[in-house]
Parts: C-alpha cells; sequence; structure tokens
C-alpha cells in the first residue's frame, strides 16, 4: 500500500474472525521512515480517537518537543452501536473474535506493512468505555502481545474481573486507568442510568494488589469525550516518553 505520511489514511481489512470486512484508520506520522523501528498505537473507537480526541496531532505535538518515542497510531472502526456492542462488550457475543482479530490479523498487517518494534510491550491498546473494556479484555488475554493498556472508563464487570484474577501474566501488564467523578449515574443509549464509578473504583483496589504497574486517576466530568481527550497527551506520554522506555526489548 502506498504510505501516505502526516496523514490519516483509511483501509477495509477483510477478517475471517468477524466474518465482514473492518474499517481501519492508520496515521503515519510526519517524521515517519522505515529506516527506524515504531511503536503501534491500536485505538478501539478509532474513528472517535481521530475525531474528536484528535490523537494524532497530541502525538506530534509531543513528537516536535521531543518527549516520546517514534509511534504510529491505528483506529479499529466500528460500522454501528449495535455491531460495537457484540464486538467490545465484555460478554458481547463476537468479542472473543474481535480480540482474535487484533491479535492475529490487524497486528500481522500493520507488521508487514511498516516498520514497527514487534514485542507486546511496544504495543499500546486504547479504548473508552465499552471500548475500553475490549482493550483491557484483550490485553488480560494476550499480555505477551499488548503488555500496554490505556483505559478511559472502560466499562466493569463480573467477566473483567474475572478475567483479570485469571489472568496468569498480569506482572507483564502496564495500565493507566481513568474514570470520571460523575459517572455514578451515567445515561446509557437505551435511557437506563449506569453506574461506571463505583465498579471501576472497586475494580481498581483489586489491580493495586496485583504485582504490576498500574496508574488509577479520577477525573472531573463525566463519561464524555469532554473528560477524556485533556488526557490523551498524558496517556500518550505515560506510554511513550524517553524515561518509560528504558526496559523496551
Amino acid at each position: 500500500m502506498e504510505k501516505k505520511i502526516g496523514l490519516v489514511d483509511q483501509i477495509k481489512l477483510e477478517s475471517k474472525f468477524l466474518k465482514r470486512e473492518v474499517t481501519i484508520s492508520i496515521y503515519l506520522p510526519k517524521d515517519y521512515t522505515d529506516l527506524y523501528k515504531h511503536h503501534v498505537v491500536i485505538t478501539f473507537d478509532g474513528r472517535d480517537f481521530f475525531q474528536f480526541g484528535q490523537i494524532h496531532r497530541e502525538y506530534e505535538k509531543l513528537r516536535t518537543a521531543e518527549m516520546v518515542e517514534r509511534a504510529i497510531i491505528v483506529g479499529v472502526h466500528y460500522e454501528d452501536v449495535e455491531l460495537r456492542r457484540k464486538e467490545f462488550h465484555p460478554d458481547g457475543e463476537h468479542r472473543k473474535e474481535m480480540s482474535q482479530f487484533v491479535v492475529k490479523e490487524l497486528c500481522p498487517y500493520i507488521d508487514k506493512t511498516f516498520s514497527t518494534l514487534k514485542v507486546g510491550n511496544a504495543r499500546v491498546l486504547l479504548g473508552d468505555s465499552l471500548a475500553a473494556s475490549v482493550a483491557l479484555v484483550t490485553g488480560l488475554e494476550y499480555p505477551h502481545h499488548f503488555s500496554q493498556l490505556g483505559l478511559f472508563s472502560p466499562l466493569i464487570n463480573d467477566t473483567v474481573t474475572e478475567k483479570f484474577q485469571n489472568c496468569l501474566s498480569k506482572d507483564l501488564l502496564t495500565i493507566k486507568h481513568y474514570i470520571g467523578k460523575e459517572e455514578d449515574s451515567f445515561k446509557l443509549i437505551s435511557g437506563d442510568l449506569a453506574d461506571f464509578l463505583t465498579p471501576n473504583r472497586e475494580f481498581s483496589e483489586r489491580v493495586k494488589q496485583a504485582n504490576l504497574t498500574y496508574e488509577y486517576e479520577e477525573l472531573d466530568g463525566g463519561h464524555t469525550w469532554k473528560t477524556w481527550k485533556p488526557e490523551l497527551g498524558n496517556i500518550l506520554s505515560y506510554f511513550l516518553s524517553h524515561q518509560n522506555q528504558k526496559n523496551l526489548i
């Protein structure tokens, strides 16, 4: 494929696991070159991370200031709300296939097409809400493949907690976890109210007892990009800053 540097490019990947074409956004930074190996940042809810979060612009600011390592940013799109729930929710009927797609189809494509660091601690999974849940569960199922997880307000339920407890290699993980203080009464698309804050707080206490690198932060605000967007620069710096790369590979 033609490498479009400094632009958000969009491609379609055929997935045998999901049995459909998946829309993918790829951002190659302005200083991209095949001569250097790059970290890979994969965002679930990719369209939202690029449009609402402007993640590529946040990255370029940090890169221009020489505060982060070389990275490419990849976005996994969802087709509609119903399919998003099936593929991203911890109990969704196609969630397992979504994780398999990312590990066994998307990553090999990215590694074959671009100059990347092909190790788990050079790959970052990011997500918001249900997209954060699928990022977390994918990391717990494939910790050797993805060991860097950035979570904005994930849905936490018994399935997530059980997977965390059962993950035998959780010590490989580095997790940055955000939740809004006003997320104790979040209105779902169905119209029902949900408490995201309490399960996230309880989960954070469980994670703190485990042997892994973990940071948890409660933000002023609710379950919206207005709350999450200001933290994108911080989360990129957390995973990609020079000082955090000493033990890479």
